[in-house]
């Protein structure tokens, strides 16, 4: 039988980036928040400490960073007509398990999309007629744009430190940055990080032979830098252990090394890790809560006024799913919308 817990304003599930910037926002607000984690706490300089050299086998070859597929079994298939089969052992796609998510073990490439992107189905169409788009086709504007999430994408920026040369502020096209980019507010809050050799003569023959090289735009830092939250990173020491490894030089943008810090510190903020979120409770058309089981086995009940879905975006749909909260999507009928973004066949 599930324990109650004492009722908090809001729960989120998931505390990666999403998770952690939220919390610090509404907590900021006042709110006191929880945050339910099912993988394990890790912090900076005791779980990647600097006085050892990065375990490749640990990290890179078995993957101490990523759920185990025996803990979450997923499946795949390459159309309807097949048969879906569990995949056994993690390739390109590596799903993030622990606080700080994906944005432990990230390469820190920060990329922003195109303005087209937001609306690509308008943007298709108009340039190459509306029957280049077979019938069939799913594709869709977002209902959002580039516009819209233009301050966000600084805010965010900003919070890493993001390294980069812009191309496109306010307008006006930059020399040296990437010219096709939407129009930024400012620049960023770093300069790109320093070039290679090899990078160097890349962009200086892709130059000469008419191309638009750039800076790919990074958040490992190329300086010191005090974030808006007045944590400070270090600059990057160009050890190449960025993706699938945890930095504790402060370098690399997390949410270890840019929100956690100040998040921890504070009063209304909690946070319950190695607890697995299997239901979110309603009444109604309302959410009321969580249940979760921590690594005892105890199941608990979680309310809340607020419940925030933070999760990697397959956990969330799989758990809306449980929680039999809203339409799912079938394939045949293109009809509902829980899990529509994940199915392609």
């Amino acid at each position: 039988m599930a324990r109650q817990l004492p009722k908090k304003d809001v729960v989120i599930i998931g505390l990666g980036w999403t998770g952690s910037i939220l919390a610090n926002e509404l907590t900021d607000e006042g709110l006191d928040v929880i945050a339910i984690e099912r993988g394990p706490w890790r912090d900076a300089p005791t779980d990647f400490p600097t006085t050892y050299a990065q375990d490749e086998l640990r990290y890179h070859i078995r993957h101490e960073l990523f759920l185990r597929p025996d803990q979450m079994t997923f499946t795949f298939r390459h159309n309807k007509n097949e048969t879906a089969l569990p995949i056994r052992t993690w390739g390109a796609f590596m799903p993030p398990n622990g606080v700080g998510g994906g944005g432990v073990h990230w390469n820190a490439e920060t990329w922003r999309f195109l303005p087209s992107d937001f609306v690509l189905k308008t943007h298709l169409t108009e340039r190459y007629g509306a029957s280049f788009l077979p019938e069939d086709m799913t594709i869709q504007d977002w209902g959002v744009t580039f516009e819209d999430l233009e301050p966000h994408y600084d805010a965010f920026e900003y919070l890493c430190g993001t390294c980069g040369t812009a191309g496109n502020i306010q307008g006006k096209i930059q020399e040296g940055g990437n010219p096709f980019e939407g129009p930024r507010s400012r620049p960023y809050p770093n300069p790109a990080q320093k070039q290679g050799f090899g990078h160097t003569l890349w962009g200086k023959a892709a130059t000469e032979l008419g191309y638009k090289a750039f800076p790919q735009p990074s958040g490992n830092m190329s300086q010191p830098y005090v974030n808006p939250l007045g944590v400070r990173l270090g600059p990057c020491t160009y050890c190449g252990y960025c993706e699938w490894f945890g930095c504790a030089n402060y370098s690399k943008a997390s949410p270890q090394t840019t929100v956690l810090p100040v998040l921890v510190r504070k009063s209304n903020f909690a946070v319950r890790d190695n607890s697995e979120v299997t239901k979110i409770n309603t009444v109604g058309n309302h959410a009321t809560g969580v249940t979760f089981v921590d690594t005892s086995g105890q199941e608990w009940e979680q309310p809340a006024d607020l419940v925030i879905l933070a999760a990697y975006s397959m956990f969330n749909v799989q758990l809306l799913m449980h929680s039999n909260i809203g339409e799912r999507y079938d394939p045949a009928t293109n009809t509902g919308v829980i899990g529509r973004p994940l199915v392609w066949a």
